[in-house]
């Protein structure tokens, strides 16, 4: 990692959002110093650190190390009659569901979007994905904070509905969708954890699986959201 180029976006970035250095150093939890190091390049930031910047300023972890602005997916509502792609963005459909809330059936179509983001085409293309694919959802409650905060917007993968341990998926349960990092189990049951420790991971059997009405609807691979106020 270059240091010099790395702080000079640490700085730009803070200074655009006029964010002032010892309110970010408290938010972050160091000194105003060690931020100072950072942005004139005196020292390097470790990755943890960078992550936490990153989400404070709502920007990606890429964009502070390498600087490419096509790492973050910048996002813009787009109504139906206007959810057309061209060559700089797609519209990928939004559903006005927030998840660990009954919601019925998700994946059988007879819930439509409610609207659509725009994400960089080439957001899209580098990460392999296919639009048709994708859905945004909106979760709610605090379960897995750290890493999705409450009234995110998550954008997920269906084409990813097998669960692989660690990752993170859209579950439904009955008519309960809920949002969980997966682990397969000995038994040959899943559980399902919550990154927010307040909060009990719990596991579905084997023969629940295969006798209740339990889907995987997609795996989560983008999280936004909007910082307090």
């Amino acid at each position: 990692m270059n240091r010099t180029e790395i702080g000079n976006r640490l700085r730009e970035i803070r200074e655009s959002k006029n964010l002032s250095r010892g309110g970010v150093a408290t938010k972050v939890g160091i000194g105003t110093t060690t931020l100072q190091q950072w942005e004139i390049g005196g020292r390097e930031a470790s990755i943890e650190t960078i992550e936490k910047l990153a989400k404070l300023y709502n920007v990606s972890p890429q964009y502070l190390i390498f600087g490419d602005t096509e790492s973050q997916p910048p996002q813009q509502l787009a109504p139906d009659s206007e959810a057309v792609n061209d060559d700089e963005y797609v519209h990928i459909p939004a559903f006005d569901i927030a998840v660990s809330a009954g919601h019925g059936m998700f994946n059988d179509g007879t819930i439509k979007p409610n609207k659509y983001l725009a994400f960089r085409r080439h957001w899209v293309q580098a990460r392999g994905l296919t639009v048709k694919c994708l859905a945004v959802l909106f979760t709610e409650g605090d379960s897995m904070i750290p890493t999705i905060p409450e009234n995110a917007a998550i954008v997920i993968n269906r084409e990813r509905n097998q669960a692989l341990d660690g990752k993170v998926y859209v579950i439904r349960i009955d008519d309960r969708l809920y949002v969980k990092r997966t682990q397969w189990i000995p038994t040959g049951g899943l559980r399902l954890i919550s990154d927010n420790k307040a909060y009990d991971s719990f596991d579905i059997s084997k023969q629940d699986m295969q006798a209740n009405d339990i889907e995987i609807c997609g795996q989560v691979i983008h999280a936004s959201y909007d910082l307090p106020d």
